[in-house]
Formats: C-alpha cells, sequence, structure tokens
C-alpha cells in the first residue's frame, strides 16, 4: 500500500517516488523505523533501551551535523531510500545498515544490499542525491545524471572486487538479520556471491536518485524509461531495477528529526 503523500509510478524495471507531503504517515515510518535503519533491527531488538529512539536521534543528527551540504543530502537520501524501500518492496530484505561502524561516519561501502526472499537473490544499492543544477535544463536532465553516477558508482565497486565490501556487509548482516530469521543462511548467501566465489559473475543492482527539486516541474517518466533500457542493453548486470525519488527539500527531513528531540 503506498504512503500517504508518495505518488508512485511503476513500470517494470522502473518505479517513480513523489513526496508530495511529509505526511503524518511517512514521519510515523521514521520514528518506527529509525533505530532499525541505523543501527540494525537485530542488534536494536537485542538492546532497545541502549540504542533508544531518543540516543538514536542524537546520534544520527550528531553525524549529520558535522557534514557538508553535499554529505547532508546523501544522508537524507539514504535515509528515504531506506525508509521508502522498506516499505514498498515486500519481498525484499535490507541487510545493511546505514551508521558506519566508525565514528562520527555515515557507512561506507554498498549503500545497501538488499535479500529476495522468494527467490533468495542478492541486489547491491547505490543511492545517489543531490539539487537540479542550473546547468540541468529540468529535472528529468538532472536525475538521469545522479542515476549515471550511480550506475558508474556502483560498477566501479563490483569490477573492483574489494573483498573489503563484502566483509563489511557480512557484518551488517548480523546486525539487521536474527538467527531464527535466517542469519546463517543469508551470510552463506552473500559471502558466495563475494569475489573469493565468483569474481566475474555480473550483479544484481539497485539504482537510486533522489532529487531535491519543487515538484512543480516533476521527473519525466519518458526519461527513467529510457535510462533503463539503455542500461539493460548496455548488459553490465544480471538485473537491474531503477528508481528515482523526488522531494522538494532535504532539509525538511532534518528539521523534523531535530524537533524530535526530547
Amino acid at each position: 500500500m503506498a504512503i500517504n503523500g508518495i505518488r508512485t509510478i511503476q513500470n517494470g524495471k522502473y518505479i517513480i517516488f513523489f513526496i508530495e507531503s511529509f505526511s503524518d504517515e511517512l514521519q510515523e515510518l521514521i520514528r518506527s523505523q529509525l533505530q532499525g535503519i541505523f543501527h540494525g533491527f537485530s542488534e536494536y531488538d537485542s538492546l532497545d533501551e541502549y540504542y533508544s529512539y531518543q540516543n538514536t536521534l542524537k546520534s544520527f543528527l550528531d553525524r549529520y551535523n558535522s557534514k557538508d551540504n553535499k554529505s547532508k543530502k546523501g544522508i537524507i537520501g539514504e535515509l528515504l531510500a531506506h525508509i521508502i524501500l522498506n516499505h514498498e518492496l515486500v519481498n525484499f530484505k535490507s541487510l545493511s545498515i546505514l551508521k558506519n561502524k566508525e565514528e562520527r561516519q555515515v557507512k561506507k561501502g554498498f549503500d545497501i544490499i538488499y535479500y529476495n526472499t522468494d527467490n533468495i537473490k542478492l541486489w547491491y544499492t547505490e543511492v545517489k542525491s543531490g539539487n537540479k543544477r542550473s546547468s540541468s535544463s529540468n529535472c528529468s536532465e538532472a536525475n538521469t545524471i545522479l542515476l549515471n553516477r550511480s550506475k558508474k558508482s556502483i560498477s566501479e565497486m563490483i569490477d573492483e572486487k574489494r573483498q573489503s565490501l563484502w566483509d563489511s556487509a557480512l557484518i551488517d548482516v548480523r546486525l539487521m538479520i536474527k538467527q531464527e530469521e535466517g542469519l546463517l543462511d543469508i551470510r552463506k548467501v552473500l559471502a558466495n556471491d563475494s569475489p573469493n566465489f565468483k569474481s566475474d559473475q555480473k550483479k544484481r543492482v539497485i539504482l537510486i536518485s533522489v532529487l531535491y527539486s519543487e515538484l512543480s516541474e516533476l521527473i519525466e517518466e519518458i526519461s527513467i524509461s529510457d535510462f533503463t533500457d539503455k542500461a539493460i542493453t548496455e548488459d553490465n548486470f544480471e538485473d537491474i531495477i531503477v528508481i528515482s525519488i523526488q522531494k522538494r527539500m532535504f532539509e525538511t527531513i532534518a528539521t523534523f528529526l531535530t524537533t524530535e528531540v526530547a
């Protein structure tokens, strides 16, 4: 079921989310999921008092407020991707936390890895966020730039075959997935998909753009369709999903989280 305040266009391999209002439902989703997304749902469940909502808000904002504007846009974009996809992709389970294990940093490596519970397949995700630049003639062009950056970034990470990316991802899985939810099996699937075992295999990817721009001008569906068709034709990935999110301002989310601090 769609989130109130978000209009969705879905067609084949792509989805567009227009955040038309910062609805009560979206605010409640952030409240209910922030701890799990930031620390890991399994980790939070085992130490719920330590990872309280208030403590999590302070940790998130401490990292957020220490960043420049470009990084802030990325942090909010990744948070929105977590929130929306957790709600909309019902058969996809996130294996990645938002925070980095290093102090005052945001997670490095793959932005999000998803596990399809229907067919036991992994999807590697890259989120790119930004405003429409003055040099961009329209929202569609600006959004395509972000999608191309996402495609380039995920391609480079996969091609580098850095084992450390999977080492970090395996740590995240322990924080996200409980033993009774199949932790060992999921870790094995992820480990077997690493360069140690499948160095030349193509990966399934989700390319995500988060464009901050007034909704008086919308991303055109044809631009997403054309980008998706071209990416499929290039045949660099085993499979691909393209997701674009358009929201007026990233500061709205940060302001909301700030006002939530008791």
